[in-house]
């Protein structure tokens, strides 16, 4: 996370600053249905909890975003971040270690009209044409799961996924 970002984040949810973070990002997203992601080229799992997204910066353009790429599946290209052309963030280019094949791109430094745009709070972003989605279940396996119920990064491994889910 960006030294900006995390300074941001720091001043919301300061004591003068109250509990603003949640005001960062639309409530709508919770009802976001989550997708597991699978490189298109070679078909290695490549993210357990995404959403589908539009660009910030041009809403035509259709993505899925994450707030955790899966570990070992999904690194960065290499150390050189570019700035886009439709605003000034700092990216950079994320592949499928599997294949290799360039998947998407990582946000490092989201500039402040994205940040402060209405926006789910996530910094990795997988173009629609190099993944495959599927609807990812509830732990109980009978209703596609959502946003809101998706467990914190830190606690969601992806077990208890029904096999059924991961051959269907």
């Amino acid at each position: 996370m960006s030294v900006y970002l995390e300074e941001r984040l720091e001043n919301m949810s300061s004591p003068n600053g109250g509990d603003k973070i949640e005001n960062l990002y639309n409530a709508s997203f919770k009802t976001k249905q989550v997708f597991c992601l699978e490189c298109a080229f070679c078909w290695a799992t490549v993210c357990k909890r995404a959403m589908k997204a539009v660009l910030l910066a041009d809403s035509k353009v259709e993505l899925f975003s994450t707030d955790a790429p899966e570990r070992g599946n999904v690194d960065v290209v290499s150390d050189e971040a570019y700035y886009t052309d439709s605003c000034k963030c700092l990216i950079e280019n994320v592949a499928c270690i599997g294949c290799g094949n360039v998947i998407g791109y990582h946000v490092q430094m989201p500039c402040k009209p994205c940040l402060s745009s209405c926006n789910n709070g996530h910094f990795w972003m997988y173009n629609r044409w190099a993944v495959l989605a599927v609807e990812r279940l509830n732990s109980q396996g009978n209703e596609v799961m959502l946003w809101e119920d998706i467990p914190e990064e830190h606690c969601d491994n992806g077990y208890g996924m029904f096999t059924e889910e991961c051959v269907r």
